[in-house]
């Protein structure tokens, strides 16, 4: 269930708190109701994503990053903003990435057997044998005892895919999906200060073994619909596990762990990237925090009975989705 956000926590001289108040105003506005089957937010539902953006935020820079666009869309200049060439604008951000991404189409299956490998071959979360791998070795030694339960595994991003596959251009104009993933990626550099480019996340590179988990199917779901999300702790890829509710672990089989370390069975493949983890956790607060989770699944749940694709790409996993909402709370 949605949660209203707290009292103000920040200091009354803070460049927060009047940004902070804009949401909790937002937030408060008789303008509630949003048309059904709309993608947009109400008032109410923006001013709650952007308070638990700032208070959910993996990164000081990255809540100071959202201050400064809720304060920029409300009153224009940003209080106590540097003019520092490298504190590029939301816009700035999301056209340079809009011209700078590329289609370049690349499968799964590679990158699925270095997971595999890294990961010892089960699920990360709940320890079950990949059911391919266990088949597999069947032909080998048909004897052959898996060490655990045995369950099909995918390749889960944490970066959705989706964001840089099929990208189309036209006489080096960006295409449709283009104009959709680029503010996504601008909402993930302000936000989570992760730069699409810089992080070699553009076109086929997030295909990126770090961005990536072996999940059993039933987890994987979980986490594509912020629905379960790694908690770091003080402990180096130490996670704890957290979900919206507690018997949706009960989806898992075996027993979900409560808490796991990712490690690698190999030093020259990396673990996944726990910034992009703690980004992923920090999403999923927000989303369920605000009640926007709840909005989101019944959008997508329509727009999966029908046999079209929605004009900015929704049928995307719930994460991107979030994420392109989010650009439209911002402005």
């Amino acid at each position: 269930m949605p949660q209203r956000l707290p009292r103000n926590p920040y200091p009354l001289d803070s460049p927060s708190f009047p940004a902070y108040e804009r949401c909790l105003k937002l937030e408060n506005s008789a303008e509630h109701a949003s048309q059904r089957g709309s993608v947009e937010f109400s008032p109410e539902m923006c001013g709650r994503v952007l308070g638990y953006m700032m208070l959910e935020a993996p990164t000081s820079d990255g809540c100071e990053n959202v201050r400064q666009e809720i304060v920029k869309k409300a009153k224009g200049p940003i209080p106590g903003s540097s003019s520092h060439p490298s504190r590029k604008s939301f816009d700035d951000a999301q056209e340079t990435i809009k011209f700078l991404m590329q289609e370049a189409p690349k499968s799964n299956s590679a990158l699925k057997k270095l997971a595999l490998i890294r990961d010892n071959y089960p699920c990360v979360v709940s320890g079950a044998y990949d059911g391919a791998t266990f088949q597999k070795m069947l032909d080998i030694d048909p004897e052959f005892d898996p060490p655990s339960l045995v369950q099909f595994t995918q390749t889960a991003h944490i970066f959705p895919n989706s964001l840089t596959q099929d990208l189309e251009w036209l006489d080096g104009e960006p295409g449709k999906k283009v104009e959709y993933a680029a503010p996504v990626w601008a909402v993930v550099e302000r936000f989570g200060k992760v730069n699409v480019l810089t992080e070699s996340l553009n076109s086929s590179d997030i295909h990126r073994v770090e961005n990536v988990l072996t999940l059993c199917l039933s987890a994987h779901e979980l986490f594509d619909r912020l629905q379960l999300w790694f908690e770091a702790t003080d402990v180096p890829n130490t996670y704890n596990m957290r979900s919206t509710h507690a018997k949706n672990l009960q989806l898992i089989l075996p027993p979900i762990s409560r808490q796991v370390t990712l490690a690698s069975t190999d030093p020259e493949i990396p673990v996944p990237n726990s910034h992009y983890l703690r980004i992923h956790a920090a999403c999923a607060k927000v989303a369920h925090l605000s009640g926007v989770a709840e909005y989101l699944e019944t959008i997508l749940n329509e727009w999966e009975e029908k046999p079209v694709l929605a004009s900015d790409g929704g049928s995307a996993d719930m994460l991107s989705f979030l994420l392109a909402r989010t650009v439209v709370a911002v402005h």
